[in-house]
């Protein structure tokens, strides 16, 4: 990540990459959207890792809601 972060974001982003995995986030078009200080974008792309081995997981699209509203929820 080049680009600063807020707690919310940082928090969201750990639980995404242990989750996910250090390897796939490095590659992750969400990674090049935040970046590239499109943080809306990016956070739209928590929406489509909810798949394992092909198939869409409920346990992965509540993960990726709670990540993505952690992740646009400002600093207080």
């Amino acid at each position: 990540v080049t680009v600063p972060l807020n707690d919310n974001e940082k928090a969201a982003l750990t639980s995404f990459i242990y989750n996910a995995g250090a390897g796939a986030f490095k590659n992750s078009t969400l990674l090049k959207k935040l970046n590239n200080g499109d943080r809306k974008g990016a956070a739209d792309e928590f929406d489509k890792w909810i798949y394992q081995k092909g198939k869409k997981l409920n346990g992965l699209v509540d993960r990726r809601k709670k990540e993505k509203e952690l992740f646009l929820t400002p600093d207080e």
